[in-house]
């Protein structure tokens, strides 16, 4: 799930189906083999007379080769670049160091930006010369320098100056031309003593020829891959010794530092030779090695500087009589071209590696050279800086003309190889200090000016490989294919490593048999394989993985390396890793959850699904490396497992995951045998044959010895790769043991490379949390003073404050295979290949937790390191330009900070930093969530635990993270919309209770002061809109597969079963919390109804009309019901054994006997006095019967009955304690009859009353009261029948509660609220109360046995009913104040928007002032109501309002009363008051035109009337004679047929039908007023009738302007949009003649149609600009917005969240001169519909049920909830800086300023 790009920008999003569409069988890739790479591998072994060189890999070559082209397929896909820097030691220093300073930062974070990663490869920084204690420097960069190029972009750059590079000896020397060359000293050592009278050309003497075609020993050199440099491969860097006697005998005795050359000189050259080259007969052929600097000057190693330099310089001493003796005779000795090849420097074998053209790409395409010249450089010879840019004669101010013929040979070779367009010369001239950029500005001026040169070459290189097909949609939709192709990844990672795993796989093949037998039965128990660390479980899994499919034909193979990856260490990410694979296979259309406990549910729901024709085989190796993140749990490993499924599992012997398994699911365990001497023999002799090595007997003896004294795989490994350093002259012990080998490894490794580097960046590695990046490891390296210590003396350019490249490049090398580079946290991280050296290391460097808390530490400073802003950030954000769609956003989120700071911080102790920087910090956890999920952050949470304290603000926030989950998920940019929305008015009412005490919360505060400061754009809510945390949260129990229809409870036990939208049935055990029995689907019959019966053995299931009994255990259909025409309504009676059937709307009931396969025993009528209310779902059951009695009764009645299911008759009938009563519910306990009847309470409200009957005498017994919040939907009582749960779903708010009474104590708690409306519920007891809701899969759970207790949640019938907002009315233009009209008839609220302290409580609240029948108008702070409705009969006298009060909300008083008025009545919205409230807008009594009315007077002041409507006209007139018959259409050739007559007849047909349509038009000129829309200035008045046409109305002109006519068209104003002059209307419609949709824009004033928009989608919502310069709507069941600009003729779509439903109750807003959009859609949501992106997102709880937008310098929403009466001020942070900016600063009026209350901040 985790990678390093947590959010695709748009240029990426192209891969991600391609990428998710990959198979995931690792089945199928392990048996896959590569023909392309067997036919490249074939091909090249093709090639007669090649060798490996002496230094290669020790590798097979075929296994070499195939690796390699297994990496260059991969290498496009991993998205990473390496540039590899090379150039002189001591020359180029000042552009390399421009390079790693300024350029490698900017590409870096360019690259990041993308998605790529970057790296700059530099081994000579901090180096002065390439010595080493094993002279494998120019090994070591070649080495590297293929690294680069192993991946994508320019991975060479290369810097010429006019100095020739550091020559050294090679290390090593065939053992022909060893000897040839001491035969040409021999014979200049008897020349000297008896001159030769007959001297042969350059290697004549020597009898080997020069030429490479010949069969000399030269094919056969070290050497022979790089003959093919330059087109004259026989020109030499050097000049051989015959072209040196040109010059004089001074500068031939130059090349020697000994001088001219006598017999004692050449017996000393002789010797020096000898000793330092020795015959290691260890490779095959043998070659002559240089022994290592330490055998002859030992001080090498020391630790001490002086100590060390001493030797230092002696050993360069050393080198350079080796190098001068080497050059003077290998010429003679070998020829000219293998004397070159010889004696190539370190810079020669990177050029000759570099330049070569790789997969068909010249070098061109990847390489750059950067030539230097100084041309003033000759001129300052004498300066003391000189000899660092040009090779001087020692001790003289002379130019060293050998050297430098040497150097310009080379810059011409260099011109041949590579094209002039890829070097580039640059002039720049000398200062005092030679080349100074950090005190010559024009120095200065040259690097950066290479520097930005490279910078755009590797930029423009870059961009060719970032650029990918664009992909659109909404956000949460890309989020989840991310997450997808993030999955697939880390499949195909595994799957690849199983494939390397594989081919190693040689030993224990009897074992595989074993295994073999152990897989192919089926068994009921995993397979464990047990062996101790090292004993080859991996490699033995991916054998198992690879023969599996051979086992069981057509068997599905998912394999796991857990601990390979950061990721699968992780057992949630494990599992859904597994699932997703699972469903690809078995069930493709489902959705996984991403909670660990729902994962294992779904888990084991897929496992049910596999069948024989597709067996599956789960291959888990590893599994105790799985991190503590969730401890060590293994519960989602359970038994028995289903038919088909093998699960095949590895762990360490003796672990405590092995034995938790052994003790939990008894597997099938198989223990690995140790490896036989054969087996080690074999294994052995394979490797030395494939590295062309072999040993001494004595070597050979101890090594074979000691392998079979620790028998392991990893042993032998390690051992074998200790034996590739013995030369045949040399004898090393080995261990015993695989500790004591490891300790010898790192005691070697700290003599030839530091103790402290070594103990240092072992340490790092082995605390680190899933591997340590290379930037991570030398940052960390050079913050240990010791490490620069030893480092500084080591190397003696090391001036910087850092470690060398080179110094981690030799240890990482050396290594070898214990060191493995894996890709982690979208990134490549370096971590121990076994875990078994980790725990040496550990063990070895960390004993004490101290030390380990103290490297813990170090990590997390440096993460936190603020100039770390560039490599460790939160996210890298590019900003980029889309074409014609504005700016868009993308970020690249680093992992390795979100997960390691966190991680370190805990690990070192540092648990309050952990509070404040990650935990209540705002930014982190938006960017954890967004890259990586919330659930992460909720394991983060988990981990916040301080010692004998409780932490309540982590309770509090893993509690709304709970709640908000869904959600954050989805769209994790709501988080800080989440958490004020739940929060905000908890943590404002945390006041200190007296001055000093300490607030209740110590984090939250600063937490929601974070969120208002968010970075992103957030919707941020003033108050709590949300539901906030606190009672019991539910939980989710996640496996089913489809949505969930039905629920039903068993007899027994905490079992209940469900039903899928597939008909598959799910038995469920709620202790367990997880699925143990399915069924499939039977007659495909889908339930919405289930209950159990007969002990749990029956099921009976019902879809709408049908009825199906099926056995439990077999899936039989015992009884089945499919002709019923009314609806069966079940229960069970008699301890489950009768089974009772009711049918909705008629009096018919049977009785089955479920024990004698469910046979009728009864079938009657039974009918009670008062017949029933309704029709459908009339009859009401109870949950569970009792013994012989069923209760029912008719929904809405006063009457229940008391039915023997046995007898078959009514036993008797209770009757309500009043006759008002409606029962809802009825219930039965052991001690009770309880029925649930609704009672009318106060003034428009009603009370809930469960009257109790005895079960025993049918009496009447007591009532308990509920209150007026109650609103039942469904009722059950526990199975101890102590408690009453209801189920109080509001479909109007959205919200579900859950309510409770005592039955014994009457005591009546409203426990939770739940933000979803529950179908269905039953509570099995306290502890399990179930509920499910429509279009999910998942079942809430809530344990109410916490909270049945708490006082705090008692209710009673005094309090008063808490209801939403129906209008809301901001006071002014910039309003300070807004007034809400309550949806309690009477009840207003006034709010103060300005001040914090009352945000969350208005300032005023005033009820009772008018009567649901009223109503009520408010103008700034007075009410109009209009009242006392004349109720006369008169069919003539319709109903007005005679009375008008005014009543002042700052008095709080009437202020008049205006009677005599003749209002008629209309519906509230079409009353609206004009003139600063002294006119009000309202229809007449016939809704045929506007009338104004005089408020002061009470008397009509205007009456518009359209002009075209004739008063005198009546209905009758316009009526038509008749309506002519409509003629069928007649084709052309009809038409030029046809008679004269017979065409009058047709013309006249055709008259006659225009005048009727006239004439129905006309009689749409009478049609009644539907509905008007008033223009924002109140000036324009538009009209609809249900006509083809619309009035308009001048309210300053008090006319009619115009009607809009549409003959093809009905004109309605739902949806419609005026503009704020009234200038234009955009209307929508359907054209009856086009039979298409269309958005028109009409111009009013000239009432004709500008613009019309053909063929869109069934429009909801529409708003325009001003100026009708930019149209926005939405479409039904949409998730976007469609832009339309009529007059530049631009149209565009812009997707929103996937979730998205777009309904006619949506609201579309347009701001900011239409540059965004607010829609309400179910959810708030803030558009920038120039950048064509949604900005932020609000989600809300409960239903939005008014909205009103604010205008002013910010645009805010105020939003009126439906299950409360508080008002939410929504402004975006994006904008604003202050919080109360969108509102006037005028006074307070209400008394709200306070001198003793805090002000406001």
């Amino acid at each position: 799930m985790k990678t390093a790009e947590v959010l695709l920008d748009p240029c990426e999003r192209g891969r991600m189906k391609e990428d998710a569409s990959t198979s995931r069988r690792s089945s199928e890739a392990l048996e896959r083999v590569d023909v392309e790479e067997e036919e490249e591998i074939q091909r090249k072994d093709m090639k007669a007379g090649r060798e490996t060189e002496s230094w290669t890999l020790n590798k097979d070559d075929k296994d070499r080769r195939r690796e390699k082209l297994s990496k260059l397929k991969r290498r496009n896909r991993e998205k990473r670049v390496l540039v590899y820097i090379c150039g002189g030691y001591e020359d180029t220093a000042a552009e390399r160091s421009a390079f790693m300073e300024n350029v490698y930062p900017r590409l870096f974070l360019y690259c990041k930006q993308r998605g790529f990663h970057f790296s700059m490869v530099d081994l000579r920084a901090g180096v002065g010369s390439p010595a080493a204690e094993r002279h494998d420097t120019a090994r070591l960069h070649v080495e590297n320098l293929q690294r680069c190029q192993e991946t994508s972009g320019p991975n060479l750059v290369l810097f010429v100056g006019q100095k020739y590079e550091v020559c050294s000896p090679p290390a090593t020397i065939s053992r022909e031309a060893f000897e040839a060359i001491v035969g040409v000293m021999k014979r200049h050592q008897q020349s000297k003593n008896q001159p030769a009278e007959d001297s042969s050309g350059p290697g004549s003497e020597s009898g080997f020829a020069t030429d490479s075609s010949s069969g000399s020993f030269v094919q056969d050199s070290i050497y022979r891959n790089y003959l093919n440099f330059g087109e004259q491969a026989t020109t030499s860097e050097l000049p051989s010794q015959s072209s040196c006697s040109s010059f004089s005998d001074g500068e031939e005795a130059r090349l020697d530092p000994m001088g001219a050359k006598d017999q004692t000189d050449l017996d000393r050259d002789l010797t020096l030779l000898q000793t330092w080259y020795k015959l290691d007969e260890n490779v095959v052929p043998p070659v002559y090695c240089l022994l290592p600097i330490s055998s002859q000057h030992p001080d090498t190693l020391s630790p001490d500087r002086e100590r060390r330099q001493q030797a230092g310089r002696d050993w360069r001493e050393t080198s350079r009589r080796l190098w001068g003796l080497l050059q003077r005779n290998a010429a003679e000795a070998l020829g000219q071209e293998e004397a070159s090849l010889l004696l190539r420097t370190v810079l020669d074998w990177e050029v000759e590696a570099g330049l070569r053209s790789l997969h068909g790409a010249p070098p061109e395409d990847r390489c750059h050279c950067y030539r230097r010249v100084i041309p003033d450089l000759h001129l300052n010879l004498k300066n003391r800086h000189a000899a660092r840019y040009v090779d001087l004669l020692e001790g003289r101010a002379e130019v060293d003309l050998i050297l430098s013929t040497a150097q310009r040979r080379f810059t011409d070779r260099l011109h041949k190889k590579l094209r002039q367009t890829n070097i580039y010369e640059r002039n720049v001239g000398w200062g005092q200090k030679g080349l100074d950029p950090k005190h010559n500005r024009t120095h200065r001026f040259y690097t950066d000016r290479i520097s930005s040169h490279f910078q755009r070459t590797v930029i423009n290189s870059l961009n060719s490989l970032m650029k990918t097909t664009r992909t659109e949609g909404p956000f949460d939709v890309l989020r989840r294919e991310r997450v997808n192709v993030q999955i697939t990844e880390e499949i195909r990672r595994h799957v690849d490593y199983g494939l390397q795993l594989r081919r190693s796989c040689t030993l224990r093949r009897a074992f595989l048999c074993d295994v073999r037998r152990a897989v192919e039965p089926w068994s009921r128990g995993p397979i464990l394989l047990l062996g101790p660390p090292g004993w080859g479980k991996s490699t033995t899994m991916a054998a198992v993985a690879q023969s599996a499919p051979s086992w069981l034909p057509g068997a599905v193979v998912l394999v796991h390396f857990i601990g390979f990856t950061g990721e699968s260490r992780n057992v949630r990410l494990v599992l859904q890793s597994l699932c997703v694979q699972l469903a690809e296979t078995y069930c493709p259309a489902t959705r996984l959850s991403a909670d660990l406990h729902q994962l294992v549910n779904e888990f084991h729901s897929l496992l049910d699904l596999v069948g024989p024709e597709q067996p599956l085989v789960i291959l888990l190796d590893g599994l105790d490396e799985l991190s503590e993140d969730h401890g060590l749990d293994l519960s989602w490993i359970s038994t028995p497992l289903p038919p088909n499924v093998r699960l095949i599992l590895s762990a360490t012997t003796d672990s405590s995951c092995s034995h938790t398994l052994q003790q939990s699911v008894h597997p099938t365990v198989l223990s690995l045998p140790p490896l036989s001497p054969d087996d080690i023999t074999a294994a052995l002799e394979a490797k030395l044959q494939a590295d062309r090595r072999r040993l001494q007997q004595q070597q050979w003896r101890l090594l074979v010895r000691a392998c079979r004294s620790c028998p392991c795989p990893l042993y032998l490994q390690a051992a074998y790769s200790e034996s590739l350093l013995w030369t045949s002259f040399s004898l090393r012990s080995l261990p015993a043991s695989l500790d004591g080998l490891y300790l010898d490894l790192l005691a070697r490794l700290e003599r030839e490379l530091g103790r402290q580097l070594v103990r240092r960046a072992a340490s790092l590695i082995s605390v680190s949390r899933w591997g340590v990046t290379e930037e991570e490891l030398l940052e960390l390296l050079s913050k240990d003073e010791k490490v620069l210590q030893e480092v500084s003396a080591s190397h003696r350019s090391s001036s910087s404050r850092r470690v060398p490249y080179v110094s981690w490049a030799r240890l990482r090398r050396d290594l070898g295979h214990h060191l493995t580079e894996a890709r982690t946290d979208g990134t490549w991280v370096y971590r121990w290949t076994h875990s078994k050296l980790s725990l040496v290391c550990m063990n070895h460097y960390l004993k004490t937790d101290d030390s380990r808390k103290v490297l813990h530490a170090d990590y997390a400073d440096y993460y936190r390191d603020p100039s770390q802003h560039v490599f460790q950030p939160l996210a890298w954000t590019l900003d980029e330009e889309e074409d014609d769609d504005g700016r868009s956003k993308s970020l690249r989120f680093n992992l390795r900070k979100l997960h390691g700071l966190p991680y370190h911080l805990v690990r070192s102790g540092q648990i309050l930093p952990f509070l404040s920087e990650c935990v209540f910090n705002y930014e982190f956890l938006l960017h954890k969530a967004w890259g990586l999920s919330v659930v992460d952050v909720q394991e983060d949470l988990q981990k916040a635990v301080l010692p004998d304290k409780v932490l309540l603000d982590v309770q509090v926030l893993s509690a709304a993270l709970e709640m908000s989950q869904s959600v954050l998920l989805r769209d994790p940019r709501q988080l800080a919309s989440q958490l004020t929305g739940r929060l905000g008015q908890m943590v404002m009412e945390d006041h200190p209770v007296a001055k000093g005490d300490p607030s209740r919360f110590s984090h939250l505060h600063a937490l929601l002061a974070q969120c208002a400061r968010s970075s992103l754009p957030v919707l941020l809510p003033s108050s709590t809109c949300l539901l906030p945390p606190g009672g019991p949260q539910h939980t989710l129990l996640a496996g089913h597969l489809t949505n969930v229809t039905a629920l039903g409870v068993g007899q027994r036990g905490s079992s209940v079963v469900t039903s899928e939208a597939d008909g598959s049935l799910r038995f469920w055990d709620l202790e367990q919390r997880r699925i143990v029995k399915s069924l499939d689907a039977e007659g495909g019959l889908v339930g919405d109804f289930l209950t159990l019966a007969l002990d749990d053995r029956m099921l009976i299931v019902r879809m709408g009309q049908r009825l199906q009994v099926r056995e439990v255990e077999s899936g039989r259909v015992v009884y089945s019901e499919n002709d019923s025409v009314d609806v069966p309504i079940v229960t069970a009676a008699c301890d489950g054994q009768l089974l009772v059937v009711f049918y909705d709307g008629s009096h018919l009931v049977k009785v089955f006997d479920l024990a004698s396969s469910c046979s009728l025993l009864h079938r009657v009528n039974i009918s009670m006095e008062r017949e029933a209310t309704h029709k459908h779902l009339s009859i009401l059951l109870p949950s569970s019967s009792i013994r012989d009695a069923v209760l029912f009764a008719y929904r809405s009645g006063s009457e229940a009955a008391v039915f023997s299911p046995s007898g078959g008759a009514v036993l008797s009938v209770l009757s309500a304690q009043h006759g008002a009563a409606s029962i809802q519910a009825v219930e039965m306990t052991e001690d009770y009859l309880l029925l649930f009847c609704r009672y009318p309470y106060k003034r428009g409200s009603d009370i809930i009353h469960i009257e109790l009957f005895s079960p025993a005498s049918f009496l009447y017994l007591r009532s308990i009261l509920g209150c007026s919040q109650d609103c039942l939907s469904q009722v059950v009582v526990n199975r101890a029948g102590t408690h009453a749960v209801a189920f109080c779903s509001a479909p109007s708010t959205g919200i579900t509660e859950l309510v409770t009474w005592n039955l014994e104590t009457e005591d009546h708690k409203h426990i939770t609220r739940f933000p979803a409306v529950l179908i269905t519920g039953l509570c099995v007891d306290l502890r399990f109360c179930l509920g499910i809701c429509s279009g999910e899969k998942y079942l809430h759970l809530w344990d109410l046995t916490c909270s049945i207790s708490d006082q705090t949640l008692t209710y009673n019938t005094h309090k008063p009913r808490s209801d939403g907002t129906e209008e809301v009315f901001p006071v002014g233009r910039t309003p300070r104040y807004a007034v809400c009209r309550s949806r309690r008839a009477g009840t207003v609220y006034v709010w103060n928007l300005a001040r914090r302290r009352f945000v969350c409580r208005p300032v005023r609240v005033e009820r009772g002032l008018c009567s649901s029948t009223d109503v009520l108008l408010v103008h700034d702070f007075q009410l109009y109501i209009l009242t006392d409705r004349n109720m006369n009969t008169d069919s003539n006298s319709p109903h007005q309002f005679q009375t008008l009060l005014v009543y002042d909300l700052i008095k709080r008083s009437y202020v008049r009363r205006q009677t005599g008025i003749a209002v008629p009545l209309c519906l509230q919205h079409e009353y609206r008051l004009l003139e600063d409230g002294r006119t009000l807008l309202g229809l007449s009594g016939t809704r045929d035109h506007v009338v104004l009315w005089d408020l002061d007077s009470g008397s009509i002041k205007h009456e518009i009337k359209p002009s075209c409507r004739d008063p005198s006209s009546t209905v009758q007139d316009l009526q038509p004679c008749g309506t002519p018959p409509r003629d069928t259409p007649l084709m052309p050739w009809d038409i030029r047929t046809e008679s004269r007559s017979a065409k009058e007849r047709r013309l006249q047909r055709e008259a006659e039908r225009e005048e009727e349509e006239e004439m129905r038009l006309d009689r749409e000129k009478l049609n009644s007023m539907e509905q008007f829309l008033l223009s924002g200035d109140e000036q324009v008045l538009v009209c609809s009738y249900f006509a083809h046409h619309l009035h308009v109305f001048s309210l300053a002109s008090r006319e009619h302007l115009c009607t809009l006519k549409d003959k093809t068209s009905l004109l309605s104003l739902q949806p419609a949009a005026l503009t704020h002059s009234g200038g234009h209307l955009v209307l929508t419609g359907y054209d009856q003649d086009r039979r298409s949709v269309y958005v028109s824009l009409w111009d009013v004033q000239a009432g004709a149609v500008r613009k019309r928009l053909r063929n869109v989608p069934a429009v909801c919502c529409v708003a325009a600009t001003d100026h009708a310069d930019r149209i926005v709507f939405g479409v039904t069941g949409g998730n976007g917005l469609k832009v339309w600009e009529p007059f530049t003729r631009n149209y565009k779509s812009i997707d929103g969240s996937g979730n998205l439903r777009m309904d006619e109750c949506s609201k579309l807003h347009l701001t900011e001169g239409g540059a965004r959009a607010v829609l309400l859609a179910g959810q708030l949501m803030l558009w920038d519909l120039e950048a064509c992106s949604v900005l932020a997102v609000l989600s809300l709880d409960a239903h939005v049920r008014c909205a009103e937008l604010l205008g002013g310098r910010e645009a805010s929403v105020l939003l009126g909830l439906s299950h409360s009466p508080v008002l939410i001020a929504v402004r975006a942070t994006c904008r604003t800086a202050n919080a109360a900016t969108y509102v006037s600063q005028g006074g307070d009026l209400f008394g709200e300023s306070s001198s003793s209350e805090e002000e406001d901040p």
